[in-house]
């Protein structure tokens, strides 16, 4: 193998390891361990509900919540768990809607936070997002797991 062939492989390689392992967390991996297509651009619909679990860090807004969110605002918030019907009771405003966990997302990601991920399904709805603004402190990450998602007429 030649100088100039050894380095347009170990290029390619560079190249490759870069496109497949800086992702952001945006795209799902597969089951199989590859990446998904990109999916499509999300638009939070008029209507729509789904189930959140709200977990990790020292904060408000934790638990297992059934959501129901008309015109970007959250009409029907149910707690499945006792922390979060004391956020539904007590504290309603701190139950998000999908738009607000994305906008907190973009907000991270400005503000330079330790972690700022997402995963999103092939319709663009996220599925995953992660927060953690300092890594080497142990109270301020935030994960949030989607699931049960579904348009409304």
């Amino acid at each position: 193998m030649t100088k100039s062939s050894t380095h347009l492989l170990a290029a390619s390689a560079v190249l490759a390891l870069a496109v497949v392992g800086c992702g952001t967390g945006s795209t799902p991996a597969t089951a199989g361990g590859g990446v998904q297509a990109k999916p499509a651009r999300w638009s939070e619909p008029n209507r729509y509900s789904f189930r959140l679990l709200s977990e990790s860090g020292e904060r408000g807004g934790l638990g297992d919540y059934r959501i129901t969110v008309g015109n970007g605002k959250v009409v029907k918030a149910i707690g499945l768990d006792e922390p979060a019907r004391f956020t539904v009771e007590e504290n309603p405003q701190d139950v998000p809607t999908l738009g607000g966990l994305l906008t907190d997302l973009q907000k991270a990601r400005a503000g330079r936070a330790d972690v700022a991920e997402a995963v999103f399904a092939a319709d663009g709805h996220p599925t995953e997002i992660h927060f953690d603004w300092l890594a080497k402190a142990i109270d301020d990450e935030a994960d949030y797991l989607v699931t049960e998602y579904r348009e409304l007429p």
